[in-house]
C-alpha cells in the first residue's frame, strides 16, 4: 500500500468533518469543513468562517484563484486581494431567496468560464456577473465534470447532460433507475464508468451500459459506494474509489485490487466523503474525520506490521516464490507474486526459527539464515540447522573459491564448504576470536574484519583458511576518528571504511589508513555514512543516521547522489542494521522498523527534484515601532513603504507535499550578508530596516540539502521625513539662506570689528596722549617738588641765618647807648622779623605745593573737612619729611611747638598710638 499522512482536527484547528476537498493552480489545497473553508500551503493551516458560522459543504478553484464554497443557504467565493487577504463575496443576493431556502450547497464545478452550484433541489449557473437557476426533471443528487462535459445525476432517473443551461438524457443510463449514480469517471475516449451506491460498477459506452467485473465487486455493493476519481501513475491507470463504509479501494485497469486502505491500514476514517488528485497525482482525501494524504504517485509501497506480531526487519530475501523477513521475533515467509512483486498471503513464522535473525542470504540458490542461536539453510522441507556458533552476523564469498563462504559471529571467524552439492560448518579460524560484524576482502587477499564494538582488523589467512598468519589492528591511535562502530564496505571496488564521521581508505604504498578525501568532499553529508550497501558496481545505498541516498559511480567517479527520493524513509530504517534486497527488475526491498516498503528505482530521469518548485509568498506585512497594527502589502508590485513601517514580516510556503516537511532559507539583499540556516518556520521579521533598496529572497530545502527555485521581492524602505527629497529640498534652501545670513552676520561683525578696532586704537593713541600728559605731568609736578624742596631749604636756612641774625642784634643792642644807634638797630630787627614771616614767600610756596599735591589735599580735605589751612601746610611740611627742626625754622615757632602740633593733628586725624603719621599721610597721598 502507498505511504499515507494523515491530519487530525488539532493539525488542522477545525472541526472533524471534512465534506469537500479541491487545489488550486499554485499548489494550495482547500478543505470544506464543518467550521468553514480550511486552507493548507504545506507550511500552515488556516481557518476561514463563513459570514453566518455555516457548514462549508463543497468547494472549487477556477483559473483565476477564487476559492467558490457552498453551504447552507449561501454560495459565494474567497479572493486574494494584491495584498494577499482572503476576501469574501457572497453570491446569494443574485438568486431568488425561495430558490434557496432550506437548501445546501453539495457540489460546486468550474467549466470554462462557468461556475455551477449544485443542491438537491437545482442548478444554479454563474457567469462571473448574473446566475441563472436551471430547471431539473427532479432533485439532482451530484454534479460530474468529464473532460469538457458536464454531467448531472438525477435521483432515480439516470444521467444528464448539461449544454446551453439545458439538461438532455444520456440514452440508455435510466436502466439504472430507481438507483442512483454518484460515482463516474472516464474509463476510456468513449466509454465510462458508472457507480451506484450499493449496485456496484458499470461501463456505459453511448447509450450502452453493461457490468464492469472487478476483484472488489462484494467490497463496492456492501459499503456504500461515495467518491470516486481517476489517475494514471507509471503509464497504469487507476480508479479510486471511496466508500462509506470501508475506505478506500484503488483498481487498475483490470479490475485488481491494487491496494485497499481502511482504518486498519493507516486512515483514520473509513468513511471517505471527498477526493481529490492533486497535480502530483497524488490523493487527498477529505474524511468523516480527519483529512489523509497518500502518496500515490510514489516510488514506495509500503507493508505496515500495525499487529506487531513480525517485530522489526532486520534482513529479508525472496525464494522459491516466498518472501522470507528476518525479524527480531524469528523468521516469517509469505507467498510472493515475483511477477507483480507484492503479497499473496499473510506472514506465518518458520518453524524452529524463534529470535533474531541478523542475515538472510542466498548462495547458489540456497538460503542461508544468520541467527541469533547459529546459522541454518532453509528449504522446501524445513529448516536446517548447520551451525552452533551464535550470532550469524555476515556471510561473504570468499574470492576464487566457490565452494567456500567464511561468516563473522559473536566469537570470531566460522568457514563453510560445499561437497556433493551440500554445505555445511568446516570450522572456526584460529587466532582470532572476535565479535565481528562486516567483513571485506581487499584485492591483495586480505581480509578485514571490524570489530563488534572497537576498531577493525586486517588479516592475513594461510591457504586452507584455518588461521590467522598476521593480523594488524586499527583503531583511533591508528588514524580513525574513533574505535567505535568502525565499519568496512567494498565501494567502488575498493575497501572503504566507515566511523561516522568520514570516510576512510587504506594506503598500501604507507601501509596506514587514511581519510579518503576526493570521496568525502563529493558525498557532502553522507561522508558520515555508517553503513553503504552495494546495488551492482555502479551504484550504491548509503545510510547516515535515519537518512537514506542512493549513489551513482561513472568510471571511477561520482556522477549523482539521490537523497531526496528516500526522504519519506527517514527514521523508519533501523540504525546500523538497514537492508535493502535487490528483487530484480528495478524493485527493491526495504527493512523497515515496522515492516518494509518496495522501491521501485525509475532512474535519474524521472527521480523527484525541488528545483522544479518555487516557493509563494502568502502574506507581507509591516508596521511601525510604536504601533502593533499590521498593515497587509502588494504581493504583486514593487512597493515604496514608509520609513515609520521599516518592521517588516514574511509568510511563505512551498505547497508541495510529496517530499514531506520542507525547511526553509531566507536572505534580505541589502541586508543579510549570508542565506539563513535551514528551518522548518515560514515565517520571517525583519526590525529598524533601515532606508534603502532590498530583495527579500526565500527558498526551500529538504534535511539532504536539495533546493528549490528562488522567490524573490523587491521592495524599497523610504528615507525619513528629515532625509526625504522635499526635506533635502529645503535643507538647500536652508542652506543658502544661512550661507547669506552668514555672509550678512560675518560683514557685520567684521565692520563692528573694524569699528572696535578703530576705537580701540583711538582710546589707545588717547591713552597714550593722556600717559605722555600725565608722563609730562608727574615730571612738571616732581619739578615742582624738587622747586619746593629746594625753595623750602632756601627759605629755611634764610630762616636761620636771620633768626642767628636776629640773636646778634639782640645781644649788641644791650651795648649800643646812643639812641641813634638803638634805633637804627630796632628797625634793623624790624626788617629782619618782616624777612622771617614773609607772607610773600608763603604765597609763593602755597602756590608751588598746591600745585604738586592737588591730590594729597584734595583727599585730606575731603577725608577731614575740620582741618585747618594751618594744619593743611603743617600736614605738607610732614608728608615732605621735613624734621621738628626745619619745620620750626619755617614756621618761625619754637621745637616743643611743632610737637604739639603734631599731638594735636593726630586727634583731629583719629589716629591709634601707634600709627606713624607721615606714614599716614604719605598713604593718604597714594589714595
Amino acid at each position: 500500500m502507498p505511504f499515507v499522512k494523515n491530519y487530525h482536527k488539532l493539525d488542522y484547528q477545525g472541526a472533524n468533518q471534512n465534506w469537500d476537498v479541491c487545489q488550486a493552480n499554485n499548489g494550495i489545497m482547500y478543505f470544506a469543513n464543518s467550521d468553514g473553508l480550511i486552507e493548507y500551503d504545506g507550511a500552515s493551516w488556516k481557518l476561514f468562517s463563513l459570514p453566518g458560522k455555516q457548514i462549508a459543504r463543497s468547494v472549487a478553484v477556477d483559473s483565476l484563484g477564487r476559492v467558490y464554497v457552498g453551504a447552507h443557504e449561501e454560495f459565494g467565493y474567497w479572493e486574494r486581494n494584491s495584498k494577499g487577504q482572503f476576501e469574501y463575496f457572497s453570491l446569494v443576493h443574485l438568486v431568488s431567496d425561495e430558490s434557496i431556502r432550506n437548501q445546501d450547497i453539495w457540489k460546486i464545478c468550474v467549466l470554462n468560464d462557468r461556475v455551477y452550484f449544485q443542491s438537491f433541489a437545482g442548478i444554479f449557473s454563474y457567469d462571473g456577473t448574473e446566475i441563472k437557476e436551471i430547471e431539473t426533471p427532479a432533485n439532482v443528487f451530484t454534479l460530474f465534470k468529464i473532460k469538457d462535459r458536464l454531467l448531472v445525476s438525477i435521483q432515480q432517473m439516470g444521467l444528464y447532460e448539461l449544454e446551453n443551461d439545458s439538461l438532455f438524457l444520456l440514452k440508455g443510463s435510466d436502466q439504472l433507475a430507481p438507483q442512483t449514480i454518484n460515482v463516474l469517471m472516464p474509463y476510456s475516449d468513449e466509454e465510462l464508468l458508472v457507480g451506484t451506491e450499493s449496485g456496484g460498477l458499470y461501463l456505459y459506452n453511448n447509450d450502452k451500459l453493461s457490468s464492469w467485473k472487478n476483484d472488489a465487486d462484494g467490497i463496492i455493493k456492501s459499503s456504500q459506494l461515495n467518491k470516486a476519481a481517476s489517475v494514471e501513475v507509471g503509464g497504469h491507470s487507476y480508479f479510486i474509489l471511496g466508500t462509506i463504509t470501508q475506505g478506500l479501494l484503488v483498481l487498475d485497469r483490470n479490475g485488481e485490487i491494487y491496494s485497499h486502505l481502511t482504518k486498519g491500514s493507516g486512515l483514520q476514517n473509513n468513511t471517505i466523503l471527498g477526493i481529490q488528485v492533486d497535480q502530483h497525482k497524488n490523493l487527498w482525501l477529505s474524511l468523516d474525520n480527519g483529512i489523509d494524504f497518500i502518496n500515490l504517485n510514489s516510488t514506495f509501497r509500503y507493508f505496515q506490521d500495525r499487529s506487531g506480531e513480525l517485530g522489526t526487519v532486520y534482513s529479508s530475501a525472496v525464494f522459491q516464490d516466498k518472501l522470507y523477513l528476518g525479524t527480531n521475533h524469528g523468521l516469517f515467509c509469505a507467498d510472493w507474486d515475483v511477477n507483480h512483486f507484492r503479497l499473496l498471503g499473510d506472514f506465518s513464522l518458520v518453524e524452529n526459527t524463534q529470535g533474531q535473525v541478523w542475515e538472510l542470504k542466498l548462495v547458489d540458490d540456497v538460503l542461508f539464515c544468520g541467527h541469533n542461536s547459529g546459522t541454518f539453510i532453509i528449504s522446501d522441507l524445513g529448516t536446517q540447522k548447520i551451525s552452533d556458533v551464535s550470532g550469524g552476523w555476515s556471510l561473504k564469498s570468499v574470492p576464487n573459491q566457490p565452494d567456500i563462504l567464511i561468516q563473522g559471529t559473536y566469537i570470531g571467524l566460522v568457514i563453510y564448504k560445499k561437497e556433493h552439492g551440500n554445505w555445511f560448518m568446516s570450522h572456526m579460524i584460529y587466532g582470532y576470536h572476535e565479535p565481528t560484524e562486516f567483513l571485506e576482502f581487499d584485492f591483495k587477499g586480505n581480509l578485514w574484519a571490524s570489530h563488534a564494538y572497537k576498531g577493525l582488523y586486517k588479516l592475513q589467512l594461510n591457504s586452507d583458511y584455518s588461521s590467522v598468519l598476521n593480523m594488524d589492528y586499527y583503531g583511533s591511535k591508528e588514524g580513525l576518528t574513533e574505535d567505535l562502530n568502525v565499519n568496512v564496505f567494498k565501494f567502488d571496488q575498493q575497501v572503504v571504511f566507515s566511523t561516522g564521521k568520514q570516510l576512510f581508505s587504506y594506503d598500501y604504498n604507507k601501509e596506514i589508513l587514511a581519510p579518503y578525501q576526493k570521496l568525502n568532499h563529493e558525498l557532502k553529508s553522507f561522508q558520515k555514512a555508517h553503513k553503504i550497501l552495494s546495488i551492482d558496481r555502479q551504484n550504491y545505498w548509503f545510510f547516515n543516521k535515519g537518512k537514506c541516498a542512493k549513489v551513482e559511480m561513472e568510471q571511477g567517479k561520482l556522477k549523482r547522489i539521490d537523497a531526496l527520493s528516500f526522504q519519506l524513509l527517514r527514521g523508519n530504517t533501523l540504525d546500523g542494521y538497514e537492508n535493502i534486497v535487490n528483487l530484480g527488475d528495478n524493485q527493491f526491498l526495504i527493512c523497515l522498523d515496522d515492516g518494509f516498503s518496495i522501491f521501485t528505482d525509475q532512474g535519474s530521469e524521472t527521480s523527484a527534484s525541488l528545483d522544479d518548485h518555487r516557493v509563494i509568498l502568502q502574506k507581507i506585512s509591516c508596521n511601525s515601532q510604536n504601533s502593533r497594527q499590521q498593515v497587509d502589502l502588494n504581493l504583486e508590485n514593487p512597493l515604496e513603504i514608509n520609513n515609520s513601517n521599516n518592521n517588516l514580516s514574511f509568510e511563505f510556503a512551498l505547497p508541495v507535499y510529496r517530499f514531506g516537511a520542507m525547511k526553509y532559507q531566507w536572505k534580505l539583499d541589502g541586508y543579510d550578508s549570508f542565506w539563513s540556516e535551514p528551518v522548518e518556520r515560514n515565517q520571517m521579521h525583519y526590525s529598524k530596516l533601515p532606508h534603502g533598496d532590498y530583495t527579500f529572497n526565500v527558498r526551500a530545502t529538504d534535511s539532504y540539502g536539495n533546493l528549490s527555485s528562488i522567490t524573490e521581492y523587491q521592495f524599497t524602505i523610504l528615507p525619513p521625513w528629515y532625509l526625504s527629497k522635499l526635506a533635502k529640498l529645503c535643507y538647500l534652501v536652508i542652506l543658502f539662506v544661512l550661507i547669506g545670513l552668514f555672509r550678512v552676520i560675518y560683514h557685520s561683525k567684521l565692520d563692528k570689528q573694524k569699528k572696535r578696532y578703530y576705537l580701540k586704537l583711538q582710546a589707545e593713541n588717547e591713552e597714550q596722549i593722556i600717559k605722555l600728559k600725565n608722563d609730562h605731568l608727574r615730571t612738571e609736578i616732581e619739578s615742582k617738588s624738587k622747586e619746593i624742596a629746594n625753595y623750602t631749604m632756601m627759605v629755611t636756612k634764610k630762616n636761620e641765618l636771620l633768626i642767628q641774625l636776629k640773636e646778634q642784634l639782640e645781644k649788641l643792642e644791650k651795648y649800643v647807648v646812643a639812641a641813634a644807634a638803638k634805633k637804627r638797630l630796632a628797625d634793623l630787627n624790624k626788617l629782619i622779623h618782616a624777612g622771617i614771616n614773609s607772607q610773600d614767600q608763603w604765597a609763593i610756596f602755597n602756590e608751588n605745593f598746591d600745585k604738586a599735591n592737588e591730590s594729597f589735599l584734595l583727599n585730606l580735605r575731603k577725608s577731614f573737612p575740620e582741618l585747618t589751612p594751618n594744619d593743611l601746610r603743617f600736614c605738607a611740611f610732614l608728608k615732605m619729611n621735613m624734621t621738628t627742626k626745619e619745620i620750626a625754622s619755617l614756621l618761625n615757632i619754637s621745637p616743643r611747638s611743632v610737637e604739639v602740633k603734631r599731638y594735636r593733628l593726630r586727634k583731629k586725624l583719629n589716629m591709634e598710638h601707634e600709627e606713624n603719621l607721615v606714614t599716614f599721610l604719605m598713604a593718604m597721598n597714594a589714595e
